[in-house]
């Protein structure tokens, strides 16, 4: 179960990286975007749901809306 979760997010990552690559994004915006959504995660409440961080993180990296908890 842990190795399929993995893989999602390995896969969600590679989404992301290739989004931001075809928009243009380059490496240096992308971890100042990266660094201000962790910043974002770090003021919500997540408890011990660390993938729901991770999840907000990557979506919030992408531009996606957030979705309910």
């Amino acid at each position: 179960m842990k190795a399929i979760a993995l893989l999602g997010i390995v896969g969600l990552l590679g989404v992301v990286a290739l989004g931001a690559a075809a928009q243009g994004t380059s490496g240096s915006e992308h971890a100042a975007k990266e660094v201000e959504c962790n910043k974002q995660a770090d003021a919500q409440d997540f408890g011990i749901h660390e993938y729901k961080r991770h999840r907000f993180v990557i979506r919030c990296i992408a531009d996606l809306p957030q979705l309910g908890s």
